[in-house]
């Protein structure tokens, strides 16, 4: 060929910057049918769904331990008020008799023995009993007893309170971890219904069918990922 001759139609030298680009993606796309990219999303969804089922079944550890702590705790509490509330009876016994003693010296009209008794009063009863006996004129002995009184109040019952309290507060929680749990098994197994229709799909010979598998783990996935971050997160080294 001499080199007047034109270069034959098609040749690499007369095309330009974007012809050759696009002739690449002609070729490109070639090589990629129909079924090649129903390959290519399902393998990104089972890809997916592995990582994310690993992250449920840790954030289910999680809170696994976060259940045993708060259920710990509660335990404790609930022991410690039980501590609490037996020394708070042996306290009203003694509180109790004491008073008894007292209103008998006065009923003795024995004022000695009455004066001897209520010296021997606890610190934390004589408020409630100053305020039983301000209740009536002097000299008179009020209805009812200062154990009905919201000024008695002993230490150790505040105590018990307290803690029973905090042992429910603990337990709820513990409750709650427990649900929290339970929550990201059941989105694990979700996960795994994706990891199912998406490997399984790609093995039915038909089309349609394929395409309709992908899309159902699609949803599946874009479902079970919004209710991940619906949950709270627990996260620790």
């Amino acid at each position: 060929m001499s080199q007047s001759d034109p270069a034959p139609a098609g040749d690499p030298g007369d095309m330009s910057l974007a012809e050759r680009a696009e002739a690449r993606a002609d070729a490109v796309a070639q090589r990629f049918d129909k079924s090649d990219w129903i390959e290519l999303v399902s393998a990104l969804l089972l890809a997916l769904a592995t990582i994310s089922a690993a992250w449920c079944a840790y954030q289910s550890t999680r809170w696994s331990g976060v259940q045993a702590n708060a259920y710990a705790s509660a335990g404790a509490n609930r022991q410690e008020s039980v501590r609490a509330s037996s020394e708070y009876g042996a306290q009203v016994n003694i509180d109790v008799a004491v008073f008894m003693a007292w209103v008998q010296a006065r009923r003795a009209q024995d004022a000695d023995l009455a004066g001897f008794w209520e010296e021997r009063f606890r610190a934390e009863f004589k408020p409630a009993f100053d305020a039983w006996l301000d209740s009536v004129p002097v000299g008179q002995i009020p209805p009812g007893s200062p154990f009905a009184l919201a000024e008695y109040a002993p230490a150790s019952r505040v105590l018990a309170e307290e803690l029973e309290r905090k042992a429910e507060d603990s337990a709820a929680e513990a409750r709650e971890a427990n649900q929290t749990g339970d929550n990201f098994v059941l989105l694990a197994v979700l996960f795994a219904s994706v990891l199912f229709f998406a490997g399984v799909g790609t093995k039915f010979k038909g089309y349609r069918v394929r395409v309709a598998m992908v899309a159902l783990a699609s949803v599946f996935y874009l479902v079970t990922t919004f209710l991940v971050f619906s949950l709270p997160q627990n996260v620790g080294i």
